[in-house]
């Protein structure tokens, strides 16, 4: 399996030059994992997280990682040669200062990223006096957005695992399930299929046929049983070996109307025709909108799209985060490129009737864009 991980630093200085910064650090983060390959946990629980676990990125050279004493025996798992570890008995204050003095640089300019604790901070810029501070995080968003053969296998892996849990509920999908069951039916199914995690708070929701209108679709209560005449819509992400999957689906309890019906047709076509047209080059991620919306108006469903309210996205790039710039909306330009992975998430929603959504991860390819989640489009009425 493919990581490159000398394309992400030098992708990443080539930033810092580009801003004219010397340094820049992150903690134990998404661009930590990403730059280290390390899978320490920084998803929750960053108040039980190590201020030693840190990355100091030079503009020109190698960089240097500290980690914890805990962590130190994970530091063979990482391709950075320079790693230090913090004893037990060991003064983090002269570590941070030994780390940047080692690294003998001008430091005028300092990018701090994420997760970077402030005892960090304080120590960092006793060390580099005069130096002017500026924000980091962001900085590898544009490197992050091509993913490398070894990324794209872990998402094909979280997005098959992904299909499989939701295939492995529809046995409980049955009169009087509340949606908090189902909720808790899927994230368990994703865990025993081996998820380390959820990639964001799942959901499932119900829309009565002939409920009250409201600006909320799921006003449906979470503890109250399904019922005959209701859609159910599926928001359901994991993570695997620290990649996120998103993805979605809906389904129908009891005999769909013809309305409904054609209506989760025509959501389905409209994603597979906008894939269908997706490769290396044809288009801008900001004409994906546009392309879903054609598709619904042709088949009469235009005016469902929920994506249709100002921001117009109908999706966004996914990767060790569940979502990643460049987002499929207006303000995003960016050529479709090989091995971007994207999940595309169009929404109709006739208030009071239904809600549909259908969530497909897809990679981009030199010739065509292929599905990396193939749950079973036929399959709707329950």
């Amino acid at each position: 399996m493919s990581f490159d991980f000398r394309r992400r630093l030098f992708g990443l200085q080539e930033k810092m030059e580009e801003l004219d910064l010397e340094l820049v650090v992150y903690g134990s983060c998404q661009n930590f994992q990403y730059l280290t390959g390390l899978l320490i946990d920084w998803r929750h629980g960053i108040d039980l997280a190590n201020p030693a676990n840190i990355i100091f990125i030079p503009r020109k050279g190698e960089t240097i990682l500290t980690l914890s004493e805990e962590w130190a025996k994970q530091a063979a798992q990482t391709w950075i040669k320079e790693v230090r570890t913090l004893g037990e008995n060991d003064s983090f204050e002269k570590m941070i200062r030994k780390v940047v003095s080692d690294l003998d640089l001008n430091v005028k300019k300092v990018g701090i990223g994420d997760h970077v604790w402030g005892s960090t901070i304080t120590e960092i810029i006793k060390a580099v006096k005069g130096a002017s501070f500026f924000k980091a995080e962001h900085l590898m968003d544009h490197i992050r957005m091509i993913k490398d053969p070894g990324e794209v296998e872990r998402l094909r892996k979280v997005a098959q695992l992904t299909d499989k849990a939701v295939e492995a509920v529809m046995p409980k999908i049955k009169k009087s399930v509340t949606q908090r069951q189902l909720q808790i039916e899927v994230e368990f199914e994703g865990k025993c299929l081996g998820a380390s995690d959820v990639s964001f708070p799942l959901t499932v929701g119900f829309v009565k046929s002939g409920s009250e209108v409201s600006p909320d679709p799921f006003t449906y209560p979470k503890d109250k049983g399904l019922v005959p005449s209701t859609s159910i819509a599926f928001d359901v992400g994991f993570v695997l070996d620290g990649y996120c999957s998103d993805f979605g689906r809906s389904f129908y309890f009891g005999p769909p109307s013809m309305e409904v019906k054609k209506g989760y047709e025509a959501l389905q076509q409209s994603v597979v025709e906008t894939v269908d047209k997706m490769k290396k080059g044809s288009t801008r991620v900001c004409d994906v909108f546009p392309a879903i919306e054609n598709t619904l108006d042709r088949l009469g469903y235009g005016d469902y799209l929920r994506a249709r309210l100002p921001t117009k996205s109908v999706g966004h790039n996914i990767g060790v985060e569940v979502h990643e710039p460049p987002w499929l909306s207006p303000e995003y330009d960016d050529i479709l490129r090989s091995n971007m992975v994207m999940a595309l998430e169009p929404k109709v929603w006739h208030a009071g009737e239904y809600y549909l959504r259908v969530e497909d991860i897809v990679l981009v390819g030199s010739r065509k864009t292929m599905f990396l989640t193939n749950f079973d489009r036929q399959l709707f009425q329950l």
